[in-house]
């Protein structure tokens, strides 16, 4: 037995086509990066699919292997699940104490995003928003990514135990390319345009006009097959753009390899507004300059002097300007990469997870 407790980390956002399994993006940030480092802090640890039976409550079902039950604090990350919501009321009174992680705004999603269908009672009757919220309406704690997003849920749960932590980077396990593009840097964006909410449009047409002008290219990493295009929706010259697919997250970071200079456009909407700073966080940590839209959570990274902000069009191209200088980027990229190591790496936001897991553990 550890000397603290153990703690269980359940999910299904997996990559479940790619061998060995590997999580989906917000599984790794936000159950394997801190199930890793709680293990170092006297934790017992594990990640895995959620499994349960009647006599021990939730276990963790690893492929080819026995479930593991057995588990003090079961974290549920993105389960929708219609069965999980009378789980839930069950595993509590087996003695587990059951937490759900939040890192996006799941009521406030937009119907030009497609996880707003994926997630709709309609199109998904077992599987969607409305048994998320009657889990989290179930669960004795909640741990969010971002302030807003506790505001939000303190206000529908002024009782319930809420703690912020936000998210971090494993930074040793990226490397800082070598920016060779002199004063004709490459422009870039990593995403996949169905879960976006009209941000790429925001620089619609004034970011495509600058790059035609400044005979600049545009990459963008994360392209999907039938989908939206990202060089009809920021509006870029056919003859300045390249791209290329999507990859797991345990070759993520490549995709990050052909661009100079990051963005991260957002729209002005409440979606977005509860959303982290972990796109900012990757091009950071591969090395990349970047300027980001205004949400609550850009202006407090970039207030700690990661990253560039930008309220209006001028804005976006005056930290255009700025960046086409070699030297400004090698200066802002070091910095940038040395401040994220001393505020938002992995090791750093331990504390902060062992702290909130052990006052959960106390409850």
């Amino acid at each position: 037995m550890s000397k603290k407790g153990t703690l269980g980390f359940l999910t299904y956002d997996w990559s479940f086509g790619t061998k060995p399994l590997q999580p989906n993006g917000c599984a790794w940030y936000r159950c394997f990066l801190p199930m890793k480092e709680l293990s170092k802090l006297d934790w017992e640890t594990g990640m895995g699919i959620p499994g349960y039976n009647q006599e021990h409550g939730f276990g963790i079902l690893i492929p080819d292997e026995k479930a593991i039950h057995g588990w003090d604090i079961v974290v549920l990350k993105l389960i929708m699940l219609n069965r999980v919501v009378d789980q839930v009321t069950e595993a509590r009174k087996k003695g587990q104490k059951i937490v759900v992680d939040i890192d996006d705004h799941m009521e406030a999603l937009e119907p030009t995003n497609m996880a707003f269908k994926t997630t709709s009672p309609d199109a998904n009757p077992n599987n969607n928003r409305d048994h998320y919220n009657k889990i989290i309406d179930q669960a004795d704690a909640l741990i969010m990514s971002t302030p807003f997003l506790k505001e939000y849920y303190q206000k529908k749960y002024p009782d319930k135990p809420i703690f912020v932590v936000r998210n971090s980077i494993d930074i040793d396990r990226w490397h800082m390319r070598k920016d060779k593009s002199g004063h004709f840097p490459t422009v870039g964006w990593v995403g996949a345009t169905p879960w976006r909410s009209g941000d790429l449009e925001t620089l619609n047409p004034f970011f495509g006009e600058y790059l035609s002008k400044n005979n600049l290219r545009f990459h963008h990493s994360g392209s999907i097959i039938n989908a939206p295009s990202v060089l009809q929706q920021i509006g870029i010259e056919e003859k300045s753009y390249t791209s290329e697919p999507m990859k797991p997250i345990m070759k993520y970071p490549e995709l990050f390899r052909k661009m100079d200079i990051g963005i991260v456009p957002l729209r002005d909407v409440e979606f977005n507004h509860a959303k982290s700073f972990i796109k900012g966080m990757e091009y950071t940590a591969a090395g990349i300059p970047w300027i980001a839209g205004w949400s609550p959570e850009y202006e407090y990274i970039t207030s700690h002097g990661i990253g560039r902000l930008a309220r209006t069009p001028d804005d976006w191209l005056s930290h255009l300007d700025e960046l086409k200088n070699p030297k400004v980027r090698n200066i802002e990229r070091q910095k940038n990469r040395q401040l994220l190591k001393e505020l938002h790496s992995t090791e750093v936001r331990a504390k902060e997870w062992d702290q909130v897991f052990e006052e959960i553990l106390a409850l």
